[in-house]
């Protein structure tokens, strides 16, 4: 399904989504690029993919080609990672930044069919239901931060189960400044028993000390703002998204966003409750996705206006959720509730 998405003149660049409507916006060094383009707006992609061109927060030329400077730039990894591998060329660039998420997803398979033994029917499953899921195959489809950012998050879980908790910082740190949510889960991530309480917060706050000041410098510096308009009071956003989609349905309108909007929202809302009820527990895993279970009923109904930015934002959450599921009784069940709307991926990732 990538590899359809390429192009002898404008390579992988369909995966970035550049909107015909920035196109006065853009940065100089594109006009003679070859890209593909959608009408209207696009997607985020497009912002991360100019600064992996110009990655100087300072430049008037970036400042003016993004929705939102400040916000934008604290995802600054990847597109830096995409800026020194292109040695200059911005063709080269704008694709190496567009395959990101491949290789992400590419690495992630094979360290997540080890850490779920995938060669049980159990673990195949939930192999399945995490790399196939919504928001692992639109973070690829769009070339967006989340996938980058879990793959980061999964090695830290892993360096933790190994008793590595400084390699365990190391990921949290490098995931925080590709995707600023992964703070979240390094303020609770667990060092171990073993570990006095004053390293434990050290190493927390090398993990996230860092993320938060960079945050910060950019917040004084850089127009824009923290984009607040995406979160509500708790559960706003996920009543006002059902009734929206209730209502579209009742009226006749069969569009998917609104048939997968009820199915995936009670799927990612059984996620968050099954982690949420056992927030005692300590295992990497459930401290991993327990932020995330939270965060899930804070979003407003302007994150559900597309509901895939919400299986994005919370995809540790459905990482998690389903690592968690191999010990229990009632596999199938947990399984088939948490993940209804993992077709809604696939669907969308179709050419």
């Amino acid at each position: 399904m990538v590899a359809l998405r390429w192009d002898q003149a404008t390579g992988f660049t369909q995966l970035i989504q550049f909107g015909d409507d920035w196109a006065p916006q853009r940065l100089p060094a594109l006009k003679d690029v070859p890209i593909a383009t959608v009408p209207g707006g696009g997607y985020d992609g497009q912002f991360y993919a100019q600064i992996a061109l110009e990655p100087n927060p300072a430049s008037p030329d970036i400042q003016n080609a993004l929705d939102n400077p400040e916000y934008r730039f604290r995802r600054i990894l990847l597109p830096l990672i995409a800026h020194y591998s292109g040695s200059g060329n911005p063709k080269l660039i704008l694709n190496t930044y567009a395959l990101l998420n491949v290789a992400a997803w590419l690495l992630l398979a094979v360290l997540w069919w080890r850490e779920v033994e995938a060669s049980t029917e159990r673990g195949a499953f939930v192999w399945l239901a995490c790399l196939l899921s919504l928001g692992a195959l639109d973070s690829v489809r769009l070339s967006l931060t989340d996938l980058p950012c879990v793959l980061c998050l999964v090695l830290a879980a892993r360096a933790l189960q190994k008793k590595r908790p400084r390699w365990a910082t190391l990921w949290f740190l490098i995931g925080g400044f590709v995707r600023e949510t992964a703070v979240f889960a390094a303020a609770v991530f667990p060092a171990g028993k073993k570990v006095e309480p004053g390293r434990k917060w050290l190493l927390r706050g090398l993990a996230i000390i860092p993320v938060l000041a960079w945050i910060t410098w950019l917040y004084f510096n850089l127009p824009g703002g923290f984009g607040i308009h995406v979160f509500d009071w708790p559960g706003a956003g996920v009543v006002d998204h059902l009734v929206l989609c209730a209502k579209e349905i009742k009226s006749g309108n069969s569009d998917s966003r609104y048939i997968f909007g009820i199915f995936g929202t009670l799927g990612m809302a059984y996620q968050s409750l099954f982690l949420l009820t056992r927030w005692r527990q300590t295992d990497p895993w459930t401290r991993l996705g327990l932020p995330f279970a939270v965060l899930f009923w804070c979003f407003s109904a302007y994150t559900f206006s597309g509901y895939w930015a919400a299986a994005r934002a919370v995809l540790p959450l459905t990482f998690a959720f389903n690592r968690l599921l191999a010990k229990e009784r009632s596999f199938w069940f947990h399984f088939i509730i948490g993940n209804l709307f993992m077709l809604h991926g696939l669907w969308r990732m179709l050419p």
